[in-house]
């Protein structure tokens, strides 16, 4: 294990960026195994009420940089489509980095064979882990197989444009040895936005959260998903670029622009969702649906403070925002983020809430998500018949979903 220079925490010895905060850690690899060692008040916001298969094969030496990368991604954004396909973006690896990672990959065995020991030392009591590293890095029995994934929006029935945005980020890379796979992971980044807000703000406001957050996560694609702390960070200057924006333009009242988050990014079987508002993160496995995500509504928080349900849903607020990118300052935004492994198959849906008002997930899913899971439709059709869907029992807004199917 190696602290980190800047913040001091504990961070795996294969790790080159800091988990927690995000700052490049030095390490001197050993060849012997490891030794003991030591309410925020409501926000008056008017809320404007293909499929990809992940082949596993060697990454190219030869990948464009990422400025190349990221060029390409504000190209697919500055054309706005009201009703749209998931485009996939292959995340490029600075060469640099990969060089470096690929030389530790191939010439210290000893590191591999300390890692994948690393759960067994932990349960002797052999390494003392920060319970937070543990939650985030889970050496698994399992092995996550495949990964399928599809992102649509529609305009909806009653908008004459759409505020809606998203991005699908995916990477398998495998490293060869001399006579089996040495290293082989699956990344992906998965970011959906309902933006809000004046003239056409909300579409630039849910395009600059998804595109701060796309620029801010790539250090961490060598290594594993951030910590805690970098994640929030990461959210919260997303959140400050807007809010500034808002304040340069000297935008008020039903004319500040923000914006909803839901994001989930998974490093092989280890996963972290977070959320911002009222859009949300679905999972379905095991037969059980699971809404993984709380809306963060004067309803919610009411009956936190100890109102009971019905009363707290009579008031005419109850759906109003209490959190937001955008309308306010960093220092009064609390993101909502959770880590989890998977364990089985699982199906998650990201989605505006243009398609789950109403209950309609909770209603429909074991009609409309069921039969993905379990294969008998394929994620394209099944977006297709969640965006009818949304539009049958909703229509009054923009509807976006984001499809994430994971085969262990």
């Amino acid at each position: 294990m190696s602290t980190c220079p800047s913040c001091n925490a504990i961070n795996p010895d294969n790790y080159q960026f800091c988990q927690f905060c995000g700052s490049k850690l030095t390490h001197e690899f050993v060849s012997q195994a490891l030794e003991d060692f030591e309410i925020a008040p409501p926000l008056s916001i008017d809320l404007d009420s293909e499929v990809s298969e992940v082949n596993e094969s060697p990454i190219d030496n030869h990948l464009d940089d990422v400025d190349l990368q990221r060029q390409g991604i504000d190209n697919e954004f500055d054309e706005f489509i009201d009703n749209a396909i998931a485009i996939t973006i292959p995340v490029k690896i600075p060469e640099e980095i990969l060089e470096k990672e690929e030389i530790r990959l191939l010439e210290t065995d000893s590191v591999n064979n300390s890692l994948s020991s690393l759960s067994d030392d932990v349960s002797d009591n052999a390494i003392n882990v920060d319970p937070s590293l543990q939650s985030t890095l889970i050496i698994p029995s399992k092995h996550l197989q495949n990964v399928y994934y599809a992102g649509k929006t529609d305009v909806g029935r009653d908008r004459n444009r759409n505020e809606d945005d998203f991005a699908t980020i995916f990477q398998t890379r495998s490293i060869q040895g001399k006579s089996q796979i040495r290293d082989r992971s699956h990344r992906g980044l998965f970011v959906l936005c309902d933006g809000m807000g004046g003239h056409e703000g909300g579409a630039e406001a849910s395009k600059m959260a998804v595109n701060s957050i796309i620029d801010q996560f790539l250090p961490f694609w060598v290594d594993t998903l951030p910590g805690e702390k970098k994640l929030n960070e990461i959210i919260t200057n997303a959140n400050q670029a807007i809010f500034t924006k808002n304040e340069d333009e000297q935008r008020l009242a039903l004319g500040r622009m923000g914006t909803t988050l839901v994001m989930l990014a998974l490093h092989d079987l280890n996963f972290v969702i977070s959320h911002v508002g009222d859009s949300r993160i679905y999972q379905v496995s095991n037969s059980q649906l699971v809404q993984l995500t709380r809306d963060h509504e004067v309803c919610n928080q009411l009956m936190d403070l100890g109102m009971d349900r019905e009363s707290a849903m009579a008031r005419p607020d109850a759906h109003q925002l209490t959190q937001a990118l955008g309308p306010n300052p960093s220092d009064r935004l609390e993101p909502a983020i959770q880590f989890f492994s998977l364990t089985e198959p699982t199906l998650f849906l990201l989605c505006s809430d243009g398609l789950c008002d109403n209950n309609a997930i909770e209603q429909h899913w074991q009609n409309y998500l069921l039969p993905i899971l379990n294969k008998e439709i394929d994620l394209e059709t099944g977006l297709d018949y969640l965006i009818d869907l949304g539009n049958n029992m909703n229509g009054h807004d923009n509807i976006t979903a984001i499809l994430i199917l994971c085969e262990l």
